[in-house]
């Protein structure tokens, strides 16, 4: 009768196992879902293994072995405890292979330790000094689990009370389950100073029972079905739908969370964000100037950001850490660099060039000339026309560049690009010099071609003969670079400071389109620009490209 019952016991157990199971499987997508299964099939198969030793039907064995099974298997449980708990409940460390890897470690650690204690207790190994180290082995790997099943419990109750992700009803049943794995190996030790076989019917009750509670909790309320409710996943949800880029870093400048778009902006992946800080990522710490817009390297080049720094307080006072929300205003910035030429060109160069032609035309109307003052002033009218209509390209290849998607990140061989462009432009009055490896990067050859373009034919234009214009393509540890160089005067300076500080005022601005469609390529691109000091008779107009498919290090 007694083997019946025993026998019953085991067939229960493995039915609501294989229920849960089944249904947890449903969700095993959802955050410890996996974890959760494993355990619960581990809880189950100790409670059937010691059901079927009390009926009988398990292999021969002592109650010493079926004892050290269940330590053995305590171990496991416990670590497929605080699996389920850090995943389900979204706090502690992310469990990546390596981490999973190291806590299964520390199971088969406490296993093996628990297994030589075993076979010194039945008297195959003598005590000695291997049963002396195994006993301090197993003591302090038993309190390295027990201390992990602890933490399982606060975080769970944590949740429910400082947070409110858990429900009252749902987190205690959890920390009721919970103390159930946690003490198990007490209920083992505490349960031998009462009558004989009573060790193995406490742990068979205390396995059913947490087996019950698990069971329950999944087949009656859906554990996976909702999860926990707001609180600090509904927090850490919102967080990835926030579009700009949010970094939570600690006292120490290292990084604990970013949101989905951070990850992908600094191309970070997010399971090993403790071995790097914000300071090698984005180039900003706690001492950075955030009061104006940052230029940061990111996986598609150099953008411009404006940071906000917020505190992380205890209550007290203490500042844990920060957070940063980085506000992409590259786009804007070039919009409004846009509006401003525009705006210039209106008011300077397009109304100044048609009352030129005006004059012109009146003059040839109004006064008798000669046939050569008249082809003079024609000649005149047409340059300033020609001028007009080029105008009209630049500011249509200049809407083309600002409104069309991001950038294509296509294989781009810059020689190739040089060499197209020397061709169609004046190939005998342009030399490319490359190296003899082509120099290939992932970017916009078509934006890059409009870059060297505009360039090289601002360099025919102020050269004066048949001197040569040099562009000159070099590989480069971020991606690649284009010199441009001829022995003209060179881009004037108050010109370069507008296009390398952005921005137009009513005493410096530039001359034309052509070199701001350069400025607005090269940053599209995530480059930027640098002018040489005319150390040397030459004039050099650098373009630095990064090489959008390769991994970033802030500059």
């Amino acid at each position: 009768m007694v083997a019946v019952g025993w026998t019953l016991g085991a067939v229960a157990v493995g039915c609501a196992c294989v229920a849960t199971v089944v249904r947890t499987n449903r969700h095993r997508d959802r955050p410890g879902a996996i974890p959760f299964a494993l355990l619960v099939s581990l809880l189950s198969g100790l409670a059937v293994a010691v059901s079927l030793w009390q009926a009988g039907l398990a292999p021969v064995g002592s109650a010493v072995t079926v004892e050290a099974l269940l330590l053995g298997g305590y171990a496991f449980t416990s670590v497929l405890w605080i699996g389920f708990v850090f995943e389900y409940t979204g706090r502690g460390p992310v469990l990546t292979a390596g981490r999973w890897a190291g806590l299964i470690a520390l199971g088969c650690l406490a296993i093996g330790s628990t297994a030589v204690t075993w076979l010194h207790e039945i008297g195959r190994v003598p005590l000695g000094t291997v049963g002396r180290v195994s006993y301090l082995t197993t003591f302090i790997l038993q309190i390295a689990v027990f201390s992990l099943g602890l933490l399982g419990i606060v975080l769970i109750v944590r949740s429910a009370i400082a947070y409110d992700d858990l429900s009252l009803p749902r987190a205690s049943v959890l920390t009721v389950a919970g103390l159930g794995i946690t003490f198990l190996p007490l209920t083992v030790g505490f349960s031998r100073l009462f009558t004989p076989g009573a060790t193995l019917r406490t742990a068979f009750l205390q396995l059913c029972l947490v087996v019950g509670l698990f069971a329950a909790m999944e087949l009656g309320d859906g554990l996976f079905e909702t999860g926990p409710t707001a609180g600090h996943l509904a927090r850490e949800t919102v967080l990835d739908t926030v579009a700009s880029p949010v970094a939570v870093v600690d006292r120490e400048n290292r990084l604990l969370d970013l949101n989905e778009a951070a990850a992908e902006v600094f191309a970070i992946d997010r399971t090993r964000l403790r071995e790097r800080s914000l300071d090698a990522v984005a180039g900003v710490d706690e001492e950075t100037d955030l009061s104006a817009p940052l230029t940061i390297r990111t996986a598609d080049g150099r953008r411009e950001f404006v940071v906000d720094r917020s505190a992380i307080g205890d209550g007290t006072g203490s500042v844990l850490g920060y957070a940063y929300r980085f506000r992409d205003v590259t786009d804007r910035k070039t919009r409004e660099q846009r509006l401003q030429v525009l705006n210039r060109i209106t008011r300077h160069n397009l109304r100044n060039d048609l009352d030129a032609i005006r004059g012109f035309a009146e003059t040839i109307r109004e006064e008798e000339l000669g046939d050569a003052e008249t082809e003079e002033y024609f000649d005149r009218i047409e340059t300033l026309a020609h001028g007009l209509v080029d105008l009209s390209s630049a500011i249509e290849r200049s809407e083309r560049l600002l409104t069309d998607p991001t950038p294509n990140q296509k294989q781009c061989d810059l020689t190739a690009v040089a060499e197209t462009v020397a061709d169609r432009t004046d190939g005998e009055r342009i030399t490319v010099d490359s190296p003899a490896d082509p120099v290939e990067i992932r970017s916009d050859p078509e934006i890059v071609r409009l870059v060297l373009e505009e360039l090289v034919e601002n360099s025919m234009e102020h050269i004066d003969g048949d001197e040569p214009v040099v562009v000159a393509v070099r590989q480069s540890e971020a991606g690649g670079t284009l010199d441009v160089r001829d022995s003209g005067p060179g881009i004037p300076e108050h010109e370069q400071a507008v296009l390398l500080e952005g921005e137009e005022t009513a005493g410096m601005h530039g001359t034309g389109v052509g070199l701001w469609l350069v400025a607005w390529g090269v940053t599209r691109l995530g480059g930027r620009l640098s002018f040489g000091d005319r150390a040397s008779d030459d004039s050099t107009v650098t373009v630095h490209l990064p090489d959008l498919g390769a991994e970033h290090e802030p500059e």
